[in-house]
C-alpha cells in the first residue's frame, strides 16, 4: 500500500493535459518471492481535475494580444493594400523581389507583413542575428556576414516538410553590423541574391533619429538599380490605437485575470502619454494593470512637461500662488523647478537676476529681498570645492524670489538674455590670451621700414614672418 501511495504521489506531479472523462484502472500486482500469484486489485483515479490555467509569461500574453487579421492591424487601410498590391503584382514565381518597409518602432510594420504574407499563402523565414559562432565545412571561423549571405542564399533554395504554404518569404528585421558599416559588401550580397534568389525578401527599417539605412544602404540608387520596392507606414493614429486597447483589454483580462484587472481609466491614462507606439502602449497598459499592493496611488494621472529655460524663467519671476484660508502655497512647487536646472544653475540664476524687475513692478522692499537673495546666491555659486554648493544656490535663489515678488505684476514682458554669459567671457578670455602670446611670438614693427632702403631678399623674408 505505501508502494502505491508513492506511485499515485509521482503521477500526480505530471501535467496530462485536459481530460473529460474520468478513468480508473486495474492495477495487479505480483508479489514477489511466491510461486503462486495472488492477484491484488487495487482502482486507482486517473483522472485529475484540470483546471484552465492562467497565462503568467509576458511573451505568452504578447502573443495572444498579436492580431490575427488583417482588420486588427494597427497599419491604415491604405498600406495595407499596398503590401497585399506588392504580393499580387509584383513578386512572380522563381524571381527575386525586395521590399523596404519603413516606420516607427511599434507601428505594426512586422505584423502587417506576417498576416498578409500568410493571407498570400507564404510562409514567413526570419533571420535573427545569432549569439554565437558557427564553423563551416574546414572548421574555420565563420564571420557574421557570411552567415547572413548563406541564410539568403541556401533559405530559399530549401522547402520545409512542415510548413503547408507554397511559397516562402524572407524577413530581415536584424541587418548585421558588418554590412552597416561597409555598405559596398552590401551592394554584392544585393546582387548575389538577384542571381540565386528565388523568393521575395522583405527588410524592415524603422526609423529613428540616428537611423541612415535609406540613405546609405537602401539608397535611391540602390533601389533603382535593384528594383527594391520601398513602403513608408505613419505612425498608429490615436483611433486605431484605441480600437486595439479595447480588443487586447478583454483577452488580458481572461487570460491572466489573476495578476492583471484592466480598466477604461488606466486604458486612457496610457492613451494620454503615447505618440503612436503599439507595442509600448500595450507593455505599460500591462505594468500600469498588475494587482500588486500600492501604498501611494498612481501619479501617471498627466503628460509629463518637458519644462525648458524660458518657461521656467517665468514660473520664478511671476509665481503664482493658492490661498486656503489664511495659509497659502506655491501653484508651482520650488523644489521641482529647481530640479529640472541643476545641470545649469549658474544661467538659470543670471536669467533670474537679469528679469526679475519685470515683474517686481513697484514693491520695493520685495526688490531690496529679491537682489539680496540673488547676491547671496551668486556669492555660493562661486564656491567650486563642493560640486553641491551649485544645487543650494539655485534652490535658495528659486525660493528667495518667488517669496520676494508677493503681488507680481501681471503684463507681457519679454525673458531678456544676460549681458555677459560665460560664453562671451570666455571667448572674450581666449581673445586677450591669443594676443598676449602673439605680442611674444610675432610682435608687430615699432615703426614703419622704408622698404625701398632694403634689399629685396630682406623684404620676402620679413614677408613671410
Amino acid at each position: 500500500m505505501s508502494k502505491l501511495k508513492r506511485n499515485a504521489s509521482w503521477l500526480d506531479s505530471f501535467d496530462f493535459g485536459e481530460f473529460d472523462e474520468s478513468v480508473s484502472k486495474t492495477i495487479n500486482l505480483s508479489q514477489e518471492g511466491h510461486n503462486e500469484k495472488t492477484e491484488n486489485s487495487f482502482h486507482v483515479p486517473t483522472s485529475f481535475p484540470i483546471t484552465k490555467k492562467s497565462s503568467c509569461s509576458l511573451s505568452a500574453l504578447l502573443n495572444a494580444c498579436s492580431a490575427q487579421k488583417q482588420s486588427e492591424l494597427a497599419v491604415s487601410k491604405q498600406k495595407q493594400n499596398e503590401i497585399s498590391k506588392w504580393f499580387q503584382e509584383k513578386v512572380k514565381l522563381g524571381n527575386p523581389n525586395i521590399l523596404v518597409i519603413s516606420g516607427p518602432s511599434g507601428c505594426g510594420k512586422t505584423e502587417a507583413i506576417k498576416i498578409i504574407a500568410k493571407e498570400n499563402n507564404f510562409d514567413i523565414v526570419e533571420w535573427i542575428t545569432p549569439m554565437d559562432q558557427a564553423v563551416d565545412e574546414s572548421n574555420r571561423m565563420m564571420r557574421q556576414g557570411e552567415r547572413f549571405e548563406d541564410f539568403l542564399i541556401r533559405a530559399t533554395r530549401y522547402s520545409s516538410v512542415l510548413s503547408d504554404c507554397s511559397r516562402r518569404l524572407l524577413l530581415i528585421k536584424d541587418i548585421p553590423n558588418s554590412y552597416i558599416e561597409g555598405k559596398d559588401d552590401f551592394v554584392v550580397l544585393l546582387q548575389k541574391y538577384c542571381q540565386y534568389g528565388r523568393e521575395p525578401l522583405v527588410f524592415i527599417n524603422t526609423e529613428t533619429s540616428n537611423s541612415k539605412l535609406l540613405t546609405t544602404l537602401f539608397s535611391q540608387s540602390n533601389r533603382d538599380r535593384y528594383r527594391i520596392d520601398l513602403i513608408n507606414i505613419n505612425a498608429t493614429t490615436p483611433t486605431a490605437l484605441k480600437n486595439i486597447m479595447k480588443r487586447v483589454s478583454s483577452i488580458l483580462n481572461s487570460k491572466a485575470s489573476h495578476m492583471l484587472h484592466i480598466t477604461q481609466e488606466k486604458i486612457d491614462e496610457v492613451l494620454s502619454n503615447n505618440i503612436g507606439d503599439v507595442r509600448s502602449a500595450l507593455l505599460n497598459l500591462i505594468f500600469l494593470s498588475l494587482k500588486v499592493t500600492r501604498k501611494f496611488d498612481s501619479e501617471c494621472t498627466h503628460r509629463e512637461e518637458t519644462l525648458g529655460l524660458l518657461h521656467g524663467i517665468g514660473r520664478v519671476i511671476n509665481p503664482k500662488r493658492t490661498f486656503q484660508g489664511t495659509s497659502w502655497k506655491f501653484v508651482h512647487n520650488p523644489d521641482d523647478l529647481a530640479s529640472t536646472f541643476h545641470s545649469h544653475a549658474n544661467t538659470f540664476i543670471k536669467f533670474i537676476h537679469e528679469n526679475y524687475l519685470n515683474t517686481i513692478g513697484s514693491n520695493v522692499d520685495g526688490a531690496n529681498l529679491a537682489i539680496d537673495t540673488i547676491s547671496l546666491a551668486d556669492v555660493m555659486n562661486s564656491e567650486w570645492r563642493d560640486a553641491n554648493i551649485h544645487k543650494l544656490a539655485l534652490s535658495y535663489c528659486v525660493r528667495g524670489v518667488m517669496i520676494a515678488n508677493d503681488k507680481p505684476v501681471s503684463q507681457w514682458n519679454p525673458v531678456r538674455k544676460p549681458l555677459h554669459s560665460e560664453h562671451d567671457v570666455q571667448r572674450n578670455f581666449d581673445i586677450a590670451e591669443v594676443k598676449w602670446y602673439e605680442n611674444y611670438i610675432k610682435p608687430k614693427l615699432k615703426k614703419e621700414i622704408n622698404r625701398a632702403e632694403l634689399p629685396e631678399s630682406i623684404i620676402e623674408e620679413i614677408t613671410d614672418w
